[in-house]
């Protein structure tokens, strides 16, 4: 039996079409979730490190201040956590995959990264080296240990503030993606 409308369209055709440009849209909408989930690790490696990067300049993680330098203690140049800026520079992107992102900091060329991050109490040692007097006289300092207090001043790590920037981040991603 054929269905016609009062002006003579088959309204079977007219199904066609429409189921038609359902699967079309169907496959479109799948295809720009597929290109959004594809490029979250991506966007969460570039979130996460610019806010690791930041905990440097705003001297807090997570909303909690940094400790502030010791009263004795007298820097000759830079800021809390940043004098040559190797710590700072050795934050990076390590692994990006679709279920993780990694991203390390200190390695070789900065060992201490771990010690500032989780805080140190400890004793450590203190190699022989030279020393010069008042007097103006060189001495050799022996080996010896000291006990040393590193207070912690996290800049990375897990992060309530980091897991809000990230769920905005991917929420806009999906959004743009959808709206193109």
């Amino acid at each position: 039996m054929r269905v016609v409308s009062p002006s003579g369209q088959d309204f079977d055709a007219n199904i066609t079409i429409l189921k038609c440009k359902a699967m079309d849209f169907s496959k479109e909408l799948e295809q720009r979730v597929k290109e959004a989930i594809e490029a979250v690790p991506e966007a969460v490696a570039s979130t996460a490190k610019r806010y690791f990067l930041e905990r440097f300049s705003e001297k807090a993680f997570d909303g909690e201040p940094w400790k502030p330098w010791g009263k004795r203690y007298k820097p000759g140049r830079g800021t809390l956590l940043v004098q040559s800026g190797a710590l700072r520079k050795s934050i990076d992107v390590d692994e990006i995959s679709a279920r993780r992102v990694v991203i390390t900091a200190g390695g070789d060329r900065v060992p201490y990264a771990r010690a500032h991050n989780e805080g140190f109490f400890g004793s450590v040692v203190v190699r022989s080296h030279e020393r010069v007097s008042k007097k103006g006289k060189p001495y050799v300092v022996k080996q010896h240990t000291r006990k040393m207090l590193v207070p912690r001043r996290r800049f990375m790590g897990e992060s309530h503030e980091l897991e809000t920037l990230i769920k905005k981040d991917v929420e806009q991603l999906f959004k743009n993606t959808m709206e193109r």
